[in-house]
């Protein structure tokens, strides 16, 4: 008897590029699982970074505090984040005061804050179905024995 999982995909959140996912780690969801898992480890220094810099209104440093964790949104397919990283760097460059920054900055934060959070939950989704999979595949092997 060959036993198959019913589904052996997993349904990504619609605000994470699938297309980017796979391109860069293709179907190993228990890499993907461990990426989330870094990007979450790295992401609150960065995130405490971003906020004391926009504290202490330094504009150099608040912009290369967002440039730092502007990659982190691409390993986890959250581009369009990384572009709202990209297109806040740009405004600290052309910044003539630290007061038009703020509305762009309450908006990167929001972002930041609820990106934190469906990272992860994304994460908690990859852990159980790396789970579910492990099982499948140990009851496939001893239905095979």
């Amino acid at each position: 008897m060959n036993f198959q999982p019913i589904n052996n995909s997993f349904i990504f959140n619609d605000k994470i590029d699938i297309q980017c996912i796979n391109d860069l780690y293709g179907d190993d969801y228990l890499y993907i699982e461990e990426v989330f898992t870094t990007v979450l480890t790295e992401y609150k220094v960065l995130a405490e970074n971003i906020t004391g810099y926009y504290a202490s209104e330094d504009i150099p440093a608040l912009k290369s505090a967002v440039h730092k964790i502007k990659p982190i949104f691409g390993f986890v397919g959250l581009t369009e984040v990384q572009q709202q990283c990209q297109d806040f760097e740009n405004l600290c460059q052309s910044a003539s005061s630290f007061e038009l920054l703020t509305n762009d900055y309450s908006e990167l934060n929001d972002t930041l804050i609820n990106s934190k959070s469906l990272i992860e939950e994304e994460k908690r989704k990859l852990e159980l179905f790396n789970r579910q999979r492990a099982w499948i595949l140990e009851i496939g092997r001893a239905s095979c024995r």
